[in-house]
């Protein structure tokens, strides 16, 4: 790794540093604000390092040329996954700034829905971190486990059941996870939906940035499976996102339109015709294109679109319940984005090199 390359690291850390030092100075004097802004872009973030852990276990069990092109990019991408614990710590220790549960004699009957009473034994702050811990050591178990079986010569079944195993708990965690951290900020919602929409997600995420890293490092075997990957994500993710949505259309119960009337009644209903435009449209016509999925730049420029239409849909399920007069976006979200932005691209950057070096010498 070039000097450059490593003072660069340290610069953007030292950014991310800074900035997320700015947010927690700006917490003093408006807490709640900070809060929020630090949620969305957290729950960013962390899509592509537990999506990465998925793809690599889906590897495991289909096979393909398509894993050993993006395997180095999505270690990289899961070894994120301790900093992530830590830096989940300003959103547990906010938590009353977040969650209208967490303080309940301060909310109407009707902010928090009829149904709250029947909630507290599950939405009670104890629990909730004791959640949140158990999710972290499930991922950062199945993290390590699925390393170490990788690092070995001859992984074969014992790779297979673990990863047939890592799957199913990931699913579970990631829809506790998507419960707890998004969808309790509005008690009265529910959604037997959102769980997976957030696990396609974290996978849609992470091939994105794992596909715009291997196009851009090295000469990749077969491009055209690495656009098929995309195009079966986005296909994927874009029948979960209608059918939640025409669910509560047709449905039209206060405990599914809650969730959905200031994100599409409001100015917010923009970020949502660019998730249609950018996650689903343009991407989907660009990948049908045999040609297209050949071209490396091509793949890297739609992988961008999606890794920047994964970042508006953060905004976009996190913060309309906070803003529903429509966008307004503050300080506090710039620095919030870059902060854990550039720590979190500094550790994968640097995981990223290690990882190469190791496959190198092998």
């Amino acid at each position: 790794m070039s000097g450059g390359t490593s003072r660069l690291r340290v610069s953007i850390l030292v950014l991310g540093a800074a900035c997320l030092l700015g947010c927690a100075l700006i917490a003093i004097h408006a807490p709640e604000q900070a809060a929020r802004s630090y949620l969305a872009a957290y729950f960013f973030f962390l899509a592509p390092a537990l999506g990465g852990v998925a793809l690599l276990m889906i590897h495991a069990l289909t096979g393909g040329e398509w894993g050993m092109d993006l395997r180095p990019a999505l270690l990289a991408a899961s070894g994120v996954l301790p900093v992530l614990a830590v830096l989940f710590l300003p959103v547990l220790l906010s938590a009353h700034g977040l969650y209208p549960w967490v303080a309940p004699s301060a909310q109407s009957p009707d902010a928090l829905g009829p149904q709250f009473a029947r909630q507290q034994w599950y939405l009670n702050l104890p629990f909730f971190v004791a959640r949140a811990v158990g999710c972290f050591v499930v991922w950062m178990w199945v993290a390590r486990g699925l390393r170490r079986r990788l690092s070995m010569p001859g992984p074969g079944v014992g790779l297979t059941r673990f990863a047939a195993l890592g799957l199913i708990v990931y699913l579970l965690s990631v829809t506790i996870a998507a419960v707890d951290w998004v969808m309790s900020l509005t008690p009265a919602w529910h959604s037997s939906t959102f769980g997976l929409l957030i696990g396609t997600g974290q996978l849609l995420a992470a091939a994105a940035l794992a596909i715009g890293t291997a196009t851009r490092l090295h000469p990749v075997a077969r491009p055209r499976d690495l656009g098929s990957l995309l195009l079966a994500l986005v296909l994927a993710w874009a029948y979960l996102a209608f059918m939640d949505y025409l669910t509560a259309w047709s449905a039209d119960l206060p405990g599914e339109t809650v969730w959905y009337l200031p994100r599409v009644r409001t100015t917010w209903q923009w970020l949502a015709v660019m998730l249609i435009v950018c996650q689903i449209l343009v991407p989907f016509a660009l990948l049908l294109s045999p040609q297209f999925r050949q071209s490396r730049p091509g793949l890297r420029a739609v992988a961008g679109l999606l890794l920047f239409s994964q970042a508006i849909y953060a905004l976009w399920i996190v913060l309309p319940g906070f803003r529903p007069h429509g966008v307004v976006l503050h300080w506090t979200d710039a620095l919030a984005w870059l902060g854990i932005g550039g720590v979190c691209w500094a550790v994968f950057d640097l995981r990223l090199g290690a990882t190469r070096r190791r496959e190198l010498s092998a």
